[in-house]
């Protein structure tokens, strides 16, 4: 009887370690040392979002890999290697930056990398020319953003000689191009320019405005992050009031401390708006949805976040959550082999075909993603545009204030 046992033992146990191989892994690459803030909202969105199917799906559970760059591209490429080389990785999403996304772009397209990005805006990380695309957006595009934040700052802020204060990277070189293009169609061809790099200390950016304002440029148009983006805020306040002039940013300011540096006291000698997209936890309406979510948040972090003002770059945790929840319903129309090769292709396919409408918080998508064409289909890969965007500033309670008009 006993050999019958340790026979029964070994016949069971190849079933039993195919059933506990039954997982998929599910990607995180960001800058998870000096933003950790918008990567660790990006996190919740997809948790919260894979725990209303109890992190399974397909027979599949779900397990979750984060891997940090730390804002370095070759290190971005070696977490993109792991992935690659992973039996069980079926998706990655990025974070806040946008040239590891950028300058590993060949390379991940080249390897079928399914790559999800919540947050980076930088215009080329979806344009990659061939239909057999594999990078798909739920943020803010460079491209489309643009025309949104020059036209706030030339209509509603009266500029009239914009300067244009960008990172020196290929973030900055995106919208370099994009905001050049916009500001020639109202006959500005040859806007002012600087470029600062990260890291930028309090008296590099006291020279810059400096000669930014004896240049008679009347407002400040920014590409930059939290980090360089408090250094210069902080200088636009030592300045005498009457020689400041307004700051119209993009969102990269929002993705880490900015508020915690840039107080709301600060804030009050400051002219400041950014771009966003148009849902907020801090809208003053929110739907029974939104609540719904909201709740299932404050559960998920065991009610570290209490009230929206705890949520710390929450546009990372609400892209993410209606991006996975995208990513939720390809799943379960292209259903999951554990071939992860092979379910990648197949995931790539239904994430461009979505047969019936999801619901985010920032919208219900209808067929979000489509096949990308360089020239005829150039949004294929976007499920945000335009009419997505908003234009927002921080409330008195760090609170993002959402402008709905």
């Amino acid at each position: 009887m006993k050999h019958l046992y340790i026979i029964i033992y070994f016949m069971l146990l190849p079933l039993q370690t195919t059933a506990d191989d039954r997982t998929i892994h599910i990607y995180q690459d960001a800058d998870i040392s000096n933003h950790w803030e918008s990567s660790a909202a990006i996190q919740k969105g997809i948790e919260v979002a894979f725990a209303e199917i109890d992190n399974e799906i397909e027979g599949f559970k779900i397990v979750f890999k984060y891997l940090d760059h730390r804002g370095n591209v070759i290190r971005s490429k070696r977490n993109y290697q792991e992935f690659i080389s992973d039996p069980k990785a079926l998706a990655i999403y990025s974070g806040i930056h946008s040239p590891p996304l950028i300058k590993n772009r060949d390379y991940i397209n080249e390897n079928e990398a399914l790559t999800l990005v919540p947050w980076a805006a930088g215009g080329p990380i979806t344009r990659y020319p061939d239909g057999d695309n594999w990078v798909f957006r739920l943020s803010v595009d460079d491209t489309q953003a643009a025309p949104v934040i020059i036209e706030f700052a030339l209509n509603n802020q009266n500029c009239k000689s914009p300067h244009l204060l960008l990172e020196e990277t290929p973030w900055g070189d995106s919208n370099l191009l994009s905001m050049g293009t916009v500001l020639d169609q109202y006959n500005i061809s040859d806007p002012e320019v600087t470029r600062f790099s990260w890291n930028l200390k309090n008296q590099g950016a006291r020279i810059i405005l400096r000669e930014i304002i004896e240049n008679g440029n009347d407002c400040i148009v920014l590409v930059g992050n939290a980090l360089e983006g408090a250094v210069i805020a902080q200088e636009m306040i030592n300045l005498p009031a009457e020689t400041r002039i307004p700051i119209i940013s993009h969102w990269g300011i929002t993705g880490g401390n900015f508020h915690d540096v840039v107080t709301a006291s600060d804030r009050e000698g400051l002219d400041l708006h950014f771009i966003q997209t148009c849902y907020a936890f801090t809208n003053q309406k929110q739907s029974k949805f939104s609540k719904q979510i909201f709740a299932q948040l404050k559960s998920h972090s065991k009610n570290a976040i209490k009230t929206p003002n705890d949520l710390k770059a929450a546009v990372g945790f609400i892209h993410a959550y209606d991006l996975t929840k995208i990513l939720i319903q390809s799943i379960k129309q292209s259903g999951l082999t554990g071939n992860m090769q092979q379910d990648r292709r197949t995931i790539r396919m239904a994430l461009e075909n979505i047969d019936r409408p999801v619901k985010g918080l920032v919208k219900t998508y209808t067929k979000p993603f489509s096949k990308f064409n360089e020239n005829t289909n150039y949004n294929a890969h976007e499920a945000l545009h335009g009419e997505n965007y908003c234009m927002g500033k921080y409330g008195r309670n760090n609170e993002i204030v959402i402008s709905l008009d």
